[in-house]
């Protein structure tokens, strides 16, 4: 009896020990916002970071696409995801426990993006007013940056969405080569990104700019025990813009460092989204 006794006590303590505490890896699931390749050599240098930091295997997950990142993070396959702005707060609109930690600085633009509306430079379009009944290219409809902001940008200048016409190519050359050959009267792409087009950037002109939206953002899952969320957020809040450290980490993913986030800072998603007929 006594040696049933202390199995069961034993038991008892297993089964008490937060499943973060026990587990053989911890689930990062990467938007594939590049090739899975591209993705995973950019954050393999984090992902080793965290285990040390951690204790625990950090195992890189980058998904076919958009959709298939959105249901598995929807139903909590990832214990820290990595994702923009909008599809964060589409996540915690379904997944209450999900938690914002951290937003992500990079070294052109710092912790903020900003959409564009481009048209040719040779275009007759003058205003975003003047897009009414027009063909617009963008690259996906979950992209923050080079769709929903600029859903945002129309509202603003009284254009409803059935006012003009999307079309999606994907990604943002297809984008800019879509206006170029006349398939569409302006595109939507990321400001930053105008200069990156491999069109050249001299060939368009920018209707105009959003206000600021988050950059992407790293959030914590519904299955993380408040221990190991409040561990994660301490390792990847250490990694400062600018810092030594943060450089030698986050350069292969195009980033610098990390600031403290709070669901209000996504408000403005909110609001793109619900002008996107997507919230």
């Amino acid at each position: 009896m006594k040696k049933f006794a202390l199995l069961a006590l034993m038991l008892l303590f297993v089964l008490t020990i937060p499943i973060t505490s026990i587990a053989a890896e911890l689930k990062f699931g990467l938007l594939p916002r590049l090739s899975e390749k591209e993705m995973i050599d950019g954050f393999t240098p984090l992902a080793q970071y965290l285990e040390k930091e951690l204790g625990v295997k950090v195992k890189l997950v980058v998904p076919k696409d958009f959709e298939t990142w959105t249901n598995e993070a929807k139903a909590g396959a990832y214990d820290i995801a990595y994702t923009n702005p909008y599809l964060y707060v589409v996540v915690k609109k379904a997944v209450k426990d999900a938690q914002a930690i951290a937003i992500a600085s990079e070294p052109e633009i710092g912790t903020k993006l900003y959409g564009t509306i481009i048209v040719k430079k040779d275009s007759p379009i003058k205003s975003i007013s003047d897009l009414k009944g027009k063909t617009i290219a963008a690259t996906d409809p979950g992209s923050a940056g080079a769709y929903l902001v600029q859903m945002l940008m129309l509202q603003k200048a009284n254009l409803k969405k059935d006012d003009v016409k999307i079309i999606f190519e994907k990604r943002r050359d297809p984008v800019a080569d879509a206006v170029l050959a006349g398939k569409a009267d302006a595109g939507f792409v990321r400001d930053d990104d105008v200069e990156k087009l491999k069109a050249g950037g001299d060939k368009f002109r920018r209707l105009g700019k959003s206000d600021p939206i988050p950059n992407w953002v790293v959030f914590t899952g519904k299955k993380i025990d408040s221990n190991m969320a409040t561990k994660i957020k301490n390792a990847v809040l250490k990694l400062k813009p600018g810092d030594l450290q943060s450089i030698k980490v986050l350069a292969p993913a195009r980033t610098d460092g990390f600031v403290p986030a709070t669901d209000k800072d996504f408000n403005i998603m909110i609001d793109a989204a619900k002008a996107a007929g997507a919230y």
